[in-house]
């Protein structure tokens, strides 16, 4: 015996000794049990060697079943005659109870070959009424004998060791490892690509008795805009606007649970549901009930805003207010949509009834008096009898204000008594005086007209009477909101093509000089090749490649046409639409019932080509037209001629 020998020796000797905390030898016992994990803990101690160390093969076993908990006795049941018993009316009634007993060998743990790279887990929900068995990805079978076999026993011995019961709630264990264990049989091994995943039991889950439960849809809707947007504190609520035929309460009826059954075999009970929420109120007219097995839908058969009073809730569609401002209601967010309509009253001169900074939005906004600094007011129809501060917005489809000084914006009539400084932009605005300012609309009609305005059109302007000087009158579709975007898109489609047009052109005029120029070669390399075949001669490859090169270049020339003729069509699509725009220009009309004051000036843009066209008015002429007159197919001019005195 060698030194090394002598060495390996009595380290393995260490190691044995060290095995099971000082046990070296473990003599495997039969044992029947009903629960698996207390058996091996207290044989284990018993022999005094770690639980850890211990494995068991499972022999068999037996399922016991009482069909009531006061029986004294358990009846067996073979495993033919369970399906009797695995009914929902059995296994759901908390009378019934099973249980199981295995035979199990418990030997010392000794890792077999086949397992060595095998990672096999059990897993189960929390109420443990699904076992999910998962092969990890990177895990090697190997094709031993009755793999599909071993795999189902080292499953059936993890679950007995989780105090699973086997057999009952089974589901084709063997079916959902065929797949893989015939690709382990067909190449030696099979490595798992991914975790591969698979049910080996489901009993009966529970449902929960779900609570009585009244939500308030309509106080929820600025919750959930809250939660979605940055949150505005100036905006609290104060009116809780619905649409017709939203759901603006809902009771959720209290609803029994259902027991279950988990795969230990125990009974999963559940609580009685909870009814504290049963509606005592009454609604109006106003609201429709919808009543359904699981709920009561609460429906507004109008838009407006919800009231609560005297234990009765309604929907109203007109409020009136004294103010809005951030001290007393914050911003109002009824919705454009909802049929709400403000009346809001403060008159006095020195104070907003829209304060500053508030925002309002309803259907229909009437202001007796001023609207303040940096408010914003939506609505279908707007109506203000005071003034709005200069760095006000008003949106709406039909406003009406008495003095603007900050900026308004509707999609159809513009009213205003006086406009000092502010802004327009409308389909049509109606304004009895102006100083200074601008306003941008399809029509314009001014009363009296002041000093240093901006007035935009397409169609034209009338004017009663001008008192003020530099004042600019622009015909322009391009500058006029409702055609911008479309004029401006059409312009940058224009420019592009027009450039695609000089490159191709470029590239066509390019190959038709190389084909002019070919062309007498060709024809006598042609005539030459003739020649030759009526001499047997077989033509040059040469020949034949030159001739197939100048008949790449004249389809390269008919391609190069077509697209040509094709940019040259949407071209013409594109001016035709932006004539369609110039047509309106060259029919505006600009009237100045009064007299011209210095310094004003009139302007025609025409769009194609883009041309401007000035005119400046000679001061204290009065009772004029201007407009642009037709020179030649392409060319117009300012024309100027007397209106007739109304």
């Amino acid at each position: 015996m060698g030194l090394f020998d002598k060495v390996f020796r009595s380290e393995k000797e260490k190691s044995k000794k060290e095995e099971g905390g000082g046990s070296v030898e473990f003599t495997p016992v039969v044992l029947t049990t009903r629960d698996v994990p207390k058996t091996l803990q207290e044989t284990a101690l018993k022999y005094k060697i770690a639980s850890q160390q211990l494995d068991i093969r499972l022999i068999g076993y037996k399922t016991f079943i009482k069909m009531d908990r006061k029986e004294e006795e358990w009846i067996e049941v073979e495993s033919d005659d369970w399906e009797k018993f695995n009914k929902p009316e059995i296994l759901l009634n908390p009378n019934f109870e099973v249980k199981q007993e295995y035979e199990i060998e418990v030997l010392k743990y000794r890792e077999e070959p086949w397992m060595q790279d095998l990672m096999l887990h059990i897993a189960s929900n929390r109420e443990k009424n699904r076992i999910v068995c998962t092969i990890k990805s990177g895990s090697i079978l190997k094709s031993v004998e009755d793999l599909n076999a071993k795999l189902k026993k080292l499953i059936h011995k993890k679950m007995v060791r989780a105090r699973i019961l086997i057999g009952l709630w089974d589901l084709e264990i063997e079916r959902k490892l065929d797949a893989l264990t015939a690709k382990a049989k067909v190449e030696g091994q099979y490595i798992v690509p991914e975790d591969y995943s698979f049910d080996v039991a489901v009993c009966f889950a529970s449902r929960p008795a779900v609570d009585d439960e009244l939500i308030y849809h309509y106080k929820k809707k600025e919750e959930e805009r809250e939660r979605g947007d940055r949150i505005d504190y100036s905006k609290r609520g104060f009116i809780q606007a619905v649409e017709k035929g939203e759901v603006i309460i809902e009771y959720i009826k209290p609803k029994e649970g259902t027991p279950g059954r988990n795969c230990l075999g125990e009974f999963v009970a559940v609580e009685e549901p909870k009814s504290l929420n049963k509606p005592e109120f009454r609604t109006s007219d106003n609201i429709e009930t919808e009543e359904t097995e699981s709920s009561i839908l609460y429906r507004a058969k109008r838009g407006g805003y919800v009231v609560f009073k005297e234990n009765t809730y309604d929907i109203k569609d007109e409020m009136e207010l004294e103010e809005v401002s951030f001290k007393k209601t914050g911003s109002i967010d009824a919705g454009v949509e909802t049929e709400v309509k403000l009346h809001i009253n403060e008159r006095d001169i020195l104070k907003d009834a829209i304060g500053t900074g508030v925002e309002v939005e309803a259907t229909e906004i009437k202001v007796e008096g001023n609207v303040g600094a940096s408010a914003v007011v939506h609505a279908e129809r707007v109506s203000i009898g005071g003034q709005t501060h200069q760095s006000s917005r008003i949106f709406a489809d039909e406003a009406k204000v008495n003095v603007l000084r900050g900026y308004l914006k509707t999609g159809g009539i513009a009213e205003i008594l006086r406009v000092e400084g502010g802004t327009v932009e409308a389909k049509e605005a109606k304004i009895s005086q102006m100083i200074g300012g601008e306003v941008k609309a399809m029509h314009i009609e001014i009363g009296l007209l002041g000093a240093n305005a901006k007035l935009y059109t397409v169609s034209g302007i009338v004017i009663e009477k001008m008192l003020g000087e530099n004042n600019r009158l622009i015909v322009d579709a391009s500058r006029i909101d409702v055609y911008h975007e479309e004029i401006l898109s059409l312009e940058e489609k224009l420019e592009t093509i027009e450039k695609k047009i000089e490159k191709v052109k470029e590239r066509l005029d390019e190959r038709k000089e190389i084909a002019s120029k070919s062309e007498s070669a060709v024809a006598t390399l042609k005539q030459k090749i003739l020649r030759d075949q009526k001499k047997g001669i077989k033509p040059k490859p040469a020949f034949i490649g030159k001739l197939k090169q100048f008949q790449k270049l004249k389809e390269q020339i008919h391609t190069l046409e077509e697209e040509l003729g094709g940019l040259k069509t949407k071209r013409r699509e594109i001016q035709e639409r932006l004539l369609s725009y110039q047509e309106m220009v060259t029919r505006a009309k600009i009237v100045n019932r009064g007299e011209w004051k210095e310094y004003t000036t009139i302007e025609f843009h025409l769009l194609y080509p883009p041309i401007k066209l000035e005119f400046t008015p000679v001061p204290g002429e009065e009772n004029q037209e201007v407009y642009l007159e037709k020179v030649d197919d392409e060319q117009y001019e300012i024309a100027v001629k007397k209106v007739e005195e109304r």
